[in-house]
């Protein structure tokens, strides 16, 4: 009989624990997928289901000084990257018009050189922004 009621005891106390553990989870999953933020690899952002564009993605992680110094290191390896790929499609199109030969290798090789420069920057900017998605993340789960 003692046996049966150590036992009881045991089987209510383990179920009880599990059921506190369950409500629990289910409120940090909630306040999980409310607050963190989902990069969609492109242009966009996903924060509580919902979808934003990249350049709001500032204001989000605000509260967070690793993140915010992440971003700010993707935005200026952004702005470089821009401007070279831009640099590198003019000097194509001038390549293109131009008619003298040596001066048409010459822009065809900077604008190839540039491009070339320009594709690690870009994979270091992605890193950038993916860091700093993941410390604003981070920073909501230790919240």
């Amino acid at each position: 009989m003692k046996t049966i009621f150590l036992f009881g005891c045991l089987f209510l106390l383990t179920w009880l624990c599990a059921k506190a553990q369950n409500q629990d989870s289910v409120a940090i999953k909630k306040f999980y997928e409310e607050n963190t933020i989902y990069w969609t690899g492109s242009t966009k952002y996903i924060k509580n289901y919902q979808y934003f564009p990249l350049r709001d993605l500032k204001k989000e992680i605000r509260l967070s000084p690793d993140a915010i110094h992440e971003y700010e290191q993707y935005r200026r390896n952004d702005r470089f990257l821009k401007t070279a790929f831009l640099a590198s499609g003019a000097m194509l199109v001038s390549a293109i018009l131009v008619k003298n030969r040596q001066v048409k290798l010459g822009l065809l090789t900077g604008s190839v050189i540039t491009a070339t420069i320009a594709i690690p920057i870009s994979f270091k900017s992605s890193a950038h922004l993916g860091r700093a998605i993941w410390l604003h993340n981070r920073d909501v789960l230790l919240k």
